[in-house]
């Protein structure tokens, strides 16, 4: 099994280009308008997905991932990554990676749910969301100013799972032993040391991220309860404060907690409502790409809020794949299907909610897949 990785980007003055990252090749260019029917379209549909209390139908999602794939795809683009996944063989995958512009006006496009992208069906050829097709692994690329990393090989993978459940009654319980059980049946498979913490303070935390003297972890599991708030760009976690009540901690300071360390975690999975929305108009404000940007390889987040039932189904699911020996993006792709209800008649606006931010191409817990890259993380 081979990979190939296909950027799709949209500069600073909204073109988008495809771009093999093996030899270069690219696509002609499309255009992308910040203004217009389909821009407000795509702001409407937004606006829906965040009623919890709407019941999607699969037509209105296929319908809205359409509208996504006709935005962006302009023009020959498309047909140039068509062509490219029609050359594959048996087995193979496209990583196709989302990058956009960190300044405004068009760091707006890197809060849309892209997620949700639908290939349309035409004649000959059935439609598919990209974020489920077998053959694609969807993901969005934050590029960094240092460049990329790689990781030497690890011989014992250690992974810490945090649980906060401050005590506040304006917050549900945060159920975690299903997941607990999944985690330590892949740690058990695979050979990796867990550690856990409950309820740790801001300065707990930093402290079993970043231990004084001695590695840290390399996967990091935060279960419990998430926000954003819309009015400032900025995703907050709820840990515990120091009487036991609760300190939403925001999104920076979450993310120097995470740079303390010599090296940061190479992935980090946040089993919490609203913890991969963002709203790039305020500098990649937002948890997950804030993470991402401190230095975390690979951030696995919710972009909507969701129900412990769904977190929970999600998760477990990751690490049956990682069980399975998947890296972990492949493991979101599969397991992002896996509660879409596509298959079963449940809820497709779950499809689009796990979403994966990544700013390195390397295999993160199985063999290196990159063709190169600088630097040596241990």
């Amino acid at each position: 099994m081979t990979d190939q990785r296909i950027g799709v980007e949209v500069d600073g003055k909204g073109f988008v280009q495809a771009r093999r990252l093996d030899n270069n090749r690219s696509s002609t260019k499309g255009r992308v308008e910040l203004t217009g029917l389909d821009a407000d379209l795509i702001r409407l549909f937004e606006r829906w997905l965040v009623l919890r209390e709407r019941q999607w139908r699969e037509d209105e999602i296929r319908a809205f991932g359409s509208l996504l794939h006709r935005y962006l795809f302009e023009g020959h683009v498309w047909s140039w990554i068509e062509s490219a996944i029609d050359a594959l063989a048996a087995g193979d995958r496209i990583r196709l990676e989302l990058i956009f512009p960190a300044k405004p006006p068009y760091s707006r496009l890197a809060a849309m749910p892209w997620e949700y992208l639908y290939q349309p069906a035409r004649e000959g050829r059935n439609g598919c969301f990209l974020a489920s097709d077998a053959r694609i692994v969807l993901s969005r690329y934050i590029p960094l100013e240092a460049g990329e990393g790689s990781f030497a090989a690890a011989e014992d993978l250690r992974m810490l799972i945090v649980i906060s459940q401050p005590d506040d009654r304006r917050l549900g319980p945060v159920m975690y032993d299903d997941v607990l059980a999944a985690i330590e049946h892949w740690a058990q498979e695979s050979g990796v040391a867990v550690s856990v913490v409950h309820n740790p303070t801001a300065a707990q935390l930093q402290k079993a991220v970043a231990p004084p003297g001695g590695p840290g972890p390399h996967l990091v599991h935060f279960m419990g309860h998430g926000e954003f708030d819309p009015d400032y760009g900025e995703a907050r976690l709820a840990l515990v404060a120091d009487d036991g009540g609760t300190d939403w901690v925001p999104d920076q300071r979450l993310a120097d907690i995470f740079s303390r360390a010599d090296v940061a975690p190479r992935a980090v999975v946040l089993h919490s409502c609203e913890g991969g929305r963002a709203d790039f108009s305020v500098s990649f404000a937002g948890l997950a790409p804030q993470l991402a940007r401190s230095g975390v390889q690979c951030v696995v987040a919710m972009q909507y809020a969701v129900t412990n039932e769904t977190a929970i189904a999600f998760s477990t699911s990751l690490y049956k794949h990682l069980t399975a020996g998947r890296d972990i993006d492949i493991a979101v792709q599969e397991s992002r299907w896996e509660i879409s209800g596509l298959n079963d008649n449940r809820d497709p606006r779950m499809l689009g909610i796990p979403v994966l931010y990544t700013q390195s191409r390397g295999g993160l817990f199985t063999a290196d897949r990159s063709q190169s890259m600088d630097g040596d993380l241990k």
